[in-house]
């Protein structure tokens, strides 16, 4: 073969070589902005979630939602479920630094801290990965949305007018609660605050007590403050431990039935105290029902559709509302020694 036929046949197969190179090159996902290259390219994005604490029946609950979410092909999405051993807003932001670096399109926080979750969600909203909160919020963040199963405050008011009609009005009412710091219990407290001072003969007993969401310092400060307030006629609770934790402890001091207890648990945790009366009444929704739909809405959001007020998700017989950034859905449900057994969470 002539020198000027290699040449040519030279320059011709670099010409393939250097095709090939460009359609493999295209080929391959391009990242976009939002976390959502795989989503982009017709992948499964990935979301992951952060709950306050591990080994309590209501991080288990919503755990389950995540994994019917992640099996859901409706949703189609990885979605991945996280939470500490102990509840530490240190070991929260370590998880969500680890969900940023691993690939996460979302993240999803319950936080323990509303105020210290707010660097590690937002350096992962600044990196390009969509934030959001649900069960608990942290507004000053750069989440998207935060998703609530009802109104944070008014739940509160309510548990307060449930308590007070138990003890005819009148006397005196220990709050519990679990972390000082998450604003969902928060807002709780505040509202039952605000729905005692409806009623002239309540007296709202100081201090509040917060139990950490965990279930042994929740039973021995129960039986702490009942041992303090002898003359306690009602006890109201603002988080998932309290109600069991109260009802076990009227049941140690032989007080069950002289104290009335209204609060939010779920059914499976309270079943026997509400049988006994050591629990009056609670308020919750499905803890797993509330991550599924989170989920559902997130996925949504990474395709580019933000949840409208009045809007009506799949199963669910009412519509959200969309109030701002607050998405609250319609799943809140009450709870008495009456219906418990209709339950099974």
């Amino acid at each position: 073969m002539s020198r000027g036929r290699i040449q040519a046949a030279g320059r011709c197969a670099l010409g393939l070589l250097l095709l090939g190179l460009a359609l493999a090159g295209c080929s391959k996902e391009t990242p976009t902005s939002g976390g959502t290259s795989s989503m982009v390219q017709g992948g499964k994005p990935k979301i992951v979630f952060v709950f306050k604490v591990g080994g309590i029946s209501y991080s288990d609950a919503c755990k389950a939602g995540a994994e019917q979410a992640n099996n859901d092909p409706q949703i189609d999405a990885t979605v991945e479920y996280e939470a500490p051993d102990q509840a530490s807003a240190g070991k929260q932001a370590e998880i969500i630094d680890q969900a940023r670096v691993g690939g996460a399109n979302a993240i999803v926080v319950s936080p323990d801290d509303a105020q210290a979750v707010v660097p590690a969600l937002d350096k992962a909203a600044d990196a390009g990965i969509q934030t959001f909160t649900w069960d608990s919020d942290a507004p000053a963040s750069k989440r998207k949305f935060y998703v609530a199963a009802v109104d944070d405050v008014q739940i509160g008011v309510e548990i307060a007018d449930a308590l007070a009609k138990a003890i005819g009005g009148k006397g005196k009412v220990l709050i519990f609660s679990g972390q000082r710091t998450a604003q969902n219990l928060n807002k709780h407290v505040e509202g039952m605050l605000e729905g005692f001072k409806k009623y002239p003969g309540i007296t709202v007993a100081q201090p509040i007590y917060y139990n950490d969401d965990d279930k042994t310092k929740a039973v021995a400060l129960a039986v702490q403050a009942l041992q303090a307030n002898p003359d306690a006629v009602g006890i109201a609770c603002a988080n998932s431990v309290s109600p069991p934790a109260a009802g076990e402890a009227l049941r140690k001091l032989g007080r069950v039935g002289k104290v009335k207890v209204w609060g939010l648990a779920l059914p499976s945790e309270t079943r026997t105290y509400l049988k006994d009366g050591s629990v009056t009444g609670l308020y919750l929704w499905d803890p797993t029902k509330l991550t599924y739909y989170t989920a559902y809405l997130v996925r949504q959001a990474l395709k580019g559709d933000m949840p409208k007020d009045g809007e009506k998700l799949p199963g669910l017989a009412q519509p959200i509302r969309v109030n701002g950034p607050i998405v609250t859905l319609p799943l809140r449900i009450t709870i008495t020694k009456d219906n418990v057994d209709q339950f099974h969470f």
